[in-house]
């Protein structure tokens, strides 16, 4: 089952520095151009035929076609989120800081889902930070850009971090998930999504300790298992598309499993 789960939540990425996974169709139609070029060049002018032209112009035009994919993909891509670029800085900013803070007492196995996690929905949505808090209340992952501290000093070490969000769940763990509050999803006891600035100010998400003054969309995931919430939250209005919230779940199932024991 767990092979399974792991399976169901796996993105495939190249992880090749400084290349876009979205390009590949790209390199593709490339690779596809140089070989209809030493094709040509294999058989000269005595070899061509009038067959040879016809598969050689719909090779160009698939090449092409490979070529604006990308480009296609993050226009639409675009449209569907509000317009936001893909592009985003988790560095610094008024009121927040940038943090990866794990749980020292946490097993190696949910150290390493934690790791994976976050970073899967930092490089593959469009999220500026994540949280993972346990069921019992316990802050157990922070990655990205997280609120600082009322005063605006730095947090002295990872372990302040967690506490600190632990502190601000426990003042607002008891508002996730109820029908009262404007949200972009169907009202659900276990799960939030406000799509814009405004629904987090009217849903009263903008006082959440954790949550950094940028945050235009919000998304948290109750897990029914064992009650452990990931909450990730984008720059971008509309930042999770259906898809992105869905894959979400999962991995707060997964999580919220880690630290079942």
């Amino acid at each position: 089952v767990e092979d399974e789960d792991e399976f169901a939540i796996f993105r495939f990425t190249l992880g090749i520095p400084g290349f876009d996974d979205e390009d590949i169709p790209r390199a593709v139609g490339a690779l596809g151009a140089l070989g209809l070029c030493a094709n040509r060049f294999a058989a000269g002018t005595d070899g061509a035929s009038d067959a040879l032209a016809r598969s050689e112009i719909v090779g160009v035009g698939l090449c092409l076609a490979c070529a604006l994919a990308p480009e296609l993909g993050r226009a639409l891509k675009g449209d569907e989120r509000g317009g936001a670029a893909k592009g985003r800085s988790n560095a610094d900013v008024d009121g927040a800081s940038s943090v990866f803070a794990l749980s020292e007492d946490a097993s190696e196995s949910a150290k390493e889902d934690c790791a994976w996690a976050s970073y899967a929905i930092l490089t593959n949505t469009l999220a500026s930070g994540v949280v993972f808090v346990d069921g019992r209340g316990n802050a157990r992952l922070a990655r990205g850009t997280v609120r600082g501290r009322d005063d605006g000093a730095p947090d002295s070490n990872k372990a302040d971090v967690l506490a600190r969000v632990g502190r601000a769940w426990s003042e607002v763990s008891s508002t996730i998930g109820t029908d009262k509050i404007a949200s972009s999803a169907p009202p659900s006891a276990e799960e939030e999504y406000h799509a814009s600035r405004w629904e987090i100010d009217r849903a009263g998400a903008n006082v959440w300790g954790f949550l950094p003054p940028t945050a235009e969309t919000v998304f948290a995931r109750r897990s029914p298992e064992n009650g452990g919430v990931l909450i990730a939250w984008s720059d971008a209005s509309r930042g999770f598309s259906k898809k992105d919230r869905s894959w979400l779940q999962a991995l707060a199932r997964k999580l919220d499993l880690a630290f079942a024991s």
